[in-house]
């Protein structure tokens, strides 16, 4: 009872605990890694509308501007009288004027420039080149036409840059703002515009009526916006609080001295990311609420089950496995046992696999292979290894003099010799054909170079070792065997060769293939090397003669070099 309730306390300490902060801490982080998400879509979305916004409004108050450069580009054909005329009439006839007037400038000899007093000539001195923006008035009632008007003031320049006149268009604001409004995004915020003074000209929301300029009124909001647009043209700020209570945008247009300003409810659009802080509070209530039932109503049962899987794991660290662990239950603690028991059984198999093949590879150079990244998985890696390949002369005849018992005991007794030979130089055998053994050296931690010697020397032992082997052979009155071998090497692809069930770590290429045609060319106690091994050491080995021969698979003619022991 008490390790019960022992176990049931660690349990509160090291699972509730942790879980309530990393749910607290996620929570947290969540929301205002969302809200802040939230708050730069508004934003983009914003700064985008506004520029449409000013993108449309500048558009209509330019029309007359991009007619007015038309004009110029044809003014000089025809009678210039008329087409005077002709200029006020179309501009007058554009859609949004009211009314256009003309007002000439001249200059007298000490370039003071004056009203023309003499209408007739209008049409003499009314040669531009440019024109330009000089003034936008801010929206008045205009009783003749019956709305708020605007009047656009452009300056108009001749060739020499001089001003010639002043053109007067009186245009409809509601007009302007026609296609501001049709935007719609009004709806769910206010949007406004206001002067180069910060005097509001037009609101899209009945209850700013009677504010006269932005920040009049000590809003924190607008304060905050009139503070930004001093230093940038465009952005957007929000008011304080999580989430703000209110958020706005600007946007100062290019040829107007006026400002679109877009407010927005901060509680409007941030209602979906309080919806999912509330919800995730719920969650983790109700999280943390189950953790606790399970804890009081299930430990004695986990606590069971846990220290049997502790005990089982400790015979296994000592290597003995022992009998399968029978799950109790089908919930998280039966997949554990059953998940523990394969990998019990992975282990074996792996010790299996890692002995068989410590029989054919030295044990420590076994453990550095698996150590290997990748060294478990189906497939492999393309580089350049050394291969030596040795074979029996004549032992195929041999056998056929010989009972199947001796030539087993035969082979056995040369394997023992060669196989130690081979784990002591750290080469990897491949396999076995018959009385022929396929050997590679891997330069993991030696150069190619220091491996080719590595190779030559581990054929040189072999060799060697024939003497005491065939020692052995004399004193159970068998004959003599001789043993050719053949080294070369070159890019092969070394990896897990085979499927998931069953694999062995070996190589495959084009060099394998050249490996076994050299060694068929050795003779009896000779070692043959392949030229790029000759041509790598050249004088670091000694050669007895070389020749040239016809390999099987080899285009041309190969140079073998035969070396001494």
């Amino acid at each position: 009872m008490i390790k019960f309730k022992t176990l049931q306390g660690r349990l509160v300490v090291l699972l509730l605990i942790p879980v309530f902060f990393i749910v607290l801490f996620a929570g947290v982080a969540s929301f205002f890694y969302t809200r802040n998400i939230m708050l730069r879509q508004w934003n983009e979305s914003a700064v985008l509308k506004l520029q449409r916004a000013a993108h449309n409004l500048e558009m209509q108050v330019s029309k007359p501007v991009e007619f007015l450069e038309a004009f110029y580009k044809t003014s000089y054909y025809g009678n210039r009288n008329q087409s005077q005329k002709q200029l006020i009439e179309a501009i007058a006839s554009l859609e949004g004027v009211i009314r256009v007037g003309y007002t000439h400038l001249q200059t007298d000899s000490k370039k003071r420039t004056r009203p023309n007093p003499m209408p007739g000539a209008e049409h003499e001195q009314m040669m531009f080149r440019h024109s330009r923006i000089l003034n936008i008035t801010e929206p008045a009632y205009n009783s003749d036409a019956g709305q708020k008007t605007v009047k656009l003031v452009l300056s108009l320049t001749n060739a020499s840059d001089r001003v010639v006149g002043n053109l007067e268009i009186v245009m409809s604001f509601e007009f302007l703002l026609r296609d501001i409004f049709n935007l719609g995004w009004w709806q769910s915020d206010v949007a406004c515009i206001v002067n180069s003074e910060d005097r509001y000209i037009v609101h899209t929301n009945m209850s700013m009526e009677g504010r006269r300029f932005l920040g009049g009124t000590g809003n924190a909001i607008e304060t905050a916006v009139l503070t930004q647009m001093s230093s940038t043209p465009f952005g957007t700020v929000k008011s304080k609080g999580h989430p703000p209570e209110e958020v706005a945008g600007f946007h100062q247009l290019e040829n107007i001295p006026w400002t679109i300003i877009l407010f927005a409810d901060g509680e409007k659009i941030f209602d979906p990311i309080i919806r999912y802080r509330n919800a995730f509070a719920l969650g983790s209530f109700l999280l943390i609420s189950v953790i606790l039932i399970l804890i009081r109503f299930h430990v004695g049962k986990i606590a069971d089950q846990i220290q049997l899987i502790s005990k089982n794991a400790r015979n296994v660290a000592k290597g003995e496995y022992g009998s399968p662990i029978q799950p109790k239950s089908g919930d998280e603690i039966g997949r554990l046992i059953l998940s523990y028991n394969a990998m019990v059984k992975g282990l074996e198999e792996r010790d299996f696999i890692r002995d068989s093949f410590g029989r054919y590879v030295d044990p420590d150079f076994a453990k550095f292979l698996l150590e290997q990244p990748g060294a478990g998985e189906l497939g492999g890696h393309r580089r350049d290894v050394v291969i030596l390949m040795s074979d029996i002369r004549g032992f195929t005849a041999l056998s056929e003099t010989l009972s199947p018992e001796v030539i087993i005991s035969v082979l056995n007794q040369y394997f023992s010799h060669m196989i130690n030979t081979i784990q002591q130089h750290k080469g990897i055998i491949v396999d076995f054909f018959g009385d022929a053994i396929l050997v590679f050296f891997e330069p993991l931690s030696n150069s190619l170079p220091d491996t080719m010697i590595t190779g030559i020397q581990c054929a040189t032992a072999m060799q060697d070792k024939m003497d005491r082997f065939n020692a052995d052979m004399d004193t159970r009155h068998l004959p003599r065997l001789e043993m050719g071998i053949g080294i070369n090497a070159g890019p092969v692809v070394v990896g897990n060769i085979g499927s998931e069930k069953r694999a062995k770590y070996g190589i495959v290429g084009s060099a394998v293939n050249i490996t076994s045609r050299i060694q068929a060319k050795a003779k009896a106690g000779e070692i043959l090397v392949s030229e790029p091994i000759k041509k790598t050491l050249k004088d670091q080995i000694r050669v007895k003669h070389s020749f040239k021969t016809d390999l099987k698979g080899v285009d041309g003619t190969a140079k073998l070099f035969a070396i001494t022991q």
